[in-house]
């Protein structure tokens, strides 16, 4: 009991961001090392890929691409309760309609380091949560 006690005071030590909410994960997860382990891995190896193509974007919009990666996204990004959900339904709004390649840029030399960055919080996190 107090050994179980003693690894969710650790976990909840573990779930403190400035750069990403974390209020889904310690709701539903906080007394779960391997649920919290599973989420934020799978987040990160299905976000940090799409993420790279998005980069791609930067020189030439595929705007299939982009709005099948932003509609993956809204979802991801939903879950994991980041604060851009808007942005994202703009621009997958925009690449539906074939927008000015030069907004699209905009948005994504805009958003694509708050990605990184919170990709890297994850990182952070998953790495400290596997090292309990």
């Amino acid at each position: 009991m107090a050994s179980n006690l003693r690894r969710n005071m650790n976990i909840q030590n573990i779930l403190i961001s400035n750069v990403v909410d974390l209020t889904y994960p310690k709701e539903y997860f906080y007394s779960s090392k391997n649920s919290l382990v599973r989420l934020i891995g799978i987040y990160l190896s299905d976000t940090a890929p799409r993420v790279d193509i998005l980069e791609e974007s930067l020189t030439k919009v595929d705007y299939d691409l982009v709005k099948s990666i932003y509609h993956f996204l809204k979802s991801s990004f939903g879950l994991m309760r980041f604060n851009c959900l808007y942005e994202i339904s703009a621009l997958e709004k925009k690449s539906q309609s074939n927008e000015a390649e030069r907004f699209i840029k905009e948005i994504l030399n805009y958003n694509l380091p708050i990605y990184r960055e919170s990709i890297i919080e994850y990182q952070l996190i998953l790495d400290r949560l596997e090292a309990l």
